[in-house]
């Protein structure tokens, strides 16, 4: 092909003429799969056209599939381009999933992933740190490294704060989605469930029970947001039905590793006592729930009878549990469809910004929860 050959305004388009020139500087530099196409910019320069009118050109192949584009890397040939082209059928993109363990929660999430990406064309690839923060750091890194991973969807599980490696993609515009969690710090597409209105449909389903001393139990809420949103739902509750809110009544479970698991059992019976007031008790999740009956079991404290207990998640202990638990339910499988529409979303348009996804939850009423007869 003769470099010096420039476009010229005519019958056809000159971003369909150079969409013609590109096929052709393919064919004639026998590019592979994969191998890098010159920039807009040079492309541009090439045939003596506007960036705009490159940009428009190879937007157009990659519709096709003859090309693929990824963000701050540039253009590739596809693997397998559309048919009328340079070959056959169409690219598989791949994703990385970063998580620190599978499951039953993250494993119904990574499923519904992977069923997303195949209608999308799209494959995925598995990253387990182990809950290591220093491995999960590297293994974000390799991944966005590897020229094949378009974009990277992250389950933080219970950190605190976001990844130093995640908050550096996005800043670099790396396409990252962050699932089931969302930081303070920076704000990086996320898809999560609404847990703020999930704690206040329970808290008020609790006080249409006839409920008005009702407990919340948590684990340290402070840097997650997920059980900050459902104090908050929770608080909301009350104020709103007009029922006085007594600090008291909330109670921070340890949730160290290394705590005693026999302590925390007699912290908890030692604040079911202080207040005998409570008829129902709100966890912050199932196993706190669970937790609670068992606490109840030991001391004799009828469950629901004497006091009404409720969860969060709706995770295989409350349904395991002596006392099946009345909990609001997450399902996972909307989060990693949710995550890889998005993650492909800000792939293909990386001039968007998109909005926070909150997934609804449901109310899921078991044997936990009696209703107050006055």
């Amino acid at each position: 092909m003769d470099a010096g050959n420039k476009l010229v305004k005519g019958p056809l388009a000159l971003y369909e003429q150079m969409r013609l020139k590109i096929v052709e500087l393919i064919e004639e530099r026998r590019l592979r799969p994969h191998d890098p196409l010159p920039s807009e910019v040079e492309l541009a320069a090439l045939f003596g056209v506007s960036t705009r009118t490159s940009k428009e050109a190879l937007a157009a192949l990659a519709k096709e599939g003859i090309v693929y584009r990824m963000p701050r890397r540039g253009t590739f040939l596809a693997e397998a381009p559309g048919a009328g082209s340079v070959g056959g059928a169409s690219l598989r993109l791949k994703l990385a999933v970063v998580l620190p363990a599978i499951d039953d929660y993250t494993g119904k999430i990574v499923e519904a992933a992977i069923a997303a990406g195949s209608r999308q064309d799209a494959d995925l690839a598995l990253y387990i740190s182990g809950g290591v923060p220093e491995k999960e750091e590297e293994m974000i890194k390799e991944a966005a490294a590897k020229q094949e991973i378009g974009g990277v969807i992250w389950f933080p599980g219970n950190r605190r704060a976001c990844s130093n490696e995640v908050l550096r993609l996005h800043l670099a515009s790396f396409p990252i989605v962050i699932v089931d969690r969302a930081f303070r710090e920076i704000d990086i597409p996320s898809v999560s469930h609404d847990h703020y209105q999930g704690a206040y449909e329970l808290t008020s389903w609790l006080i249409d029970r006839g409920h008005r001393h009702i407990g919340f139990i948590t684990e340290d809420i402070e840097g997650i947001m997920s059980r900050e949103e459902r104090y908050h739902g929770y608080l909301q509750a009350l104020l709103d039905r007009g029922i006085p809110f007594s600090k008291a009544l909330s109670y921070i479970c340890a949730d160290a590793p290394d705590a005693d698991e026999e302590r925390k059992r007699r912290d908890l019976h030692a604040y079911l006592l202080e207040h005998p007031e409570m008829s129902a008790v709100f966890c912050a999740n199932d196993l706190l729930a669970n937790l609670t009956i068992n606490t109840c079991v030991r001391a004799g404290i009828d469950v629901p009878g004497r006091l009404s207990v409720a969860g969060f998640t709706d995770s295989s202990v409350a349904r395991q549990s002596v006392v099946p638990i009345t909990t609001v339910r997450k399902p996972p499988e909307p989060l990693g469809e949710a995550a890889v529409a998005l993650l492909l979303e800000r792939i293909r348009h990386p001039e968007r910004t998109p909005p926070p996804v909150r997934q609804p939850t449901t109310l899921i009423v078991r044997d936990s929860v009696a209703e107050v007869r006055t």
